[in-house]
């Protein structure tokens, strides 16, 4: 039990550092969807967390996460203009800016547990947890330590194996088109990170 909640607790302050680094919002914990289909109340001990089917090799990009995008994906999702690599407490992060300091983040939680400690944290009484569409068949759930997916804020943690996860996290001006919108841009940006990911394995 120890090893659980040492694990939730690294994946959970992963997903506050890059929720503070890359959408400027407030450390918390993840609070879970509340499917319709479940007969009862979910808990987390009774969630079942995704398996990764086709685990991928991401650590030539945990040190160095600015290579998840190349400069025509970074265009292509945020017509990004400059990047800058920050700390993070298990590995950096890379965030993008277009020219209107919308922003995109990418970052690897690598041997935290992967999406189980997200799953463990699912129950929480403050930010977001809902589970989302595989990204490129990788299994991912919207969740954040403050919900603020109405103010243009969204992330999303994709597992790429069972103990190693990344997330993208956006942040956006009320000008941006996808200002209501912000988790199809974290989405996007996710499938391209897995497509550098698989691409260099």
């Amino acid at each position: 039990m120890n090893r659980v909640k040492r694990i939730a607790l690294a994946a959970t302050s992963g997903l506050v550092l890059l929720a503070v680094t890359a959408c400027s919002s407030t450390p918390g914990t993840p609070v879970p969807a509340t499917p319709e289909s479940s007969s009862s109340a979910p808990t987390s001990t009774s969630r079942s967390v995704p398996k990764v089917s086709n685990p991928l090799d991401a650590a030539k990009y945990e040190q160095n996460p600015c290579a998840l995008l190349s400069q025509a994906q970074a265009t292509e999702v945020i017509s990004s203009v400059r990047n800058r690599q920050g700390k993070g407490l298990v590995a950096p992060i890379c965030t993008w800016y277009d020219a209107d300091n919308n922003s995109v983040g990418l970052g690897l939680l690598p041997g935290q547990g992967g999406l189980a400690g997200a799953y463990t944290n699912a129950d929480s009484e403050s930010g977001y947890f809902e589970a989302a569409p595989d990204v490129n068949g990788y299994p991912a759930v919207f969740a954040g330590t403050t919900d603020d997916r109405k103010r243009g804020g969204c992330q999303i943690a994709v597992g790429i194996k069972d103990d190693e996860l990344f997330t993208a996290s956006v942040r956006l001006r009320t000008t941006s088109p996808l200002y209501n919108d912000p988790c199809s841009l974290a989405v996007k940006t996710a499938a391209a990170a897995v497509t550098t990911i698989k691409a260099g394995t």
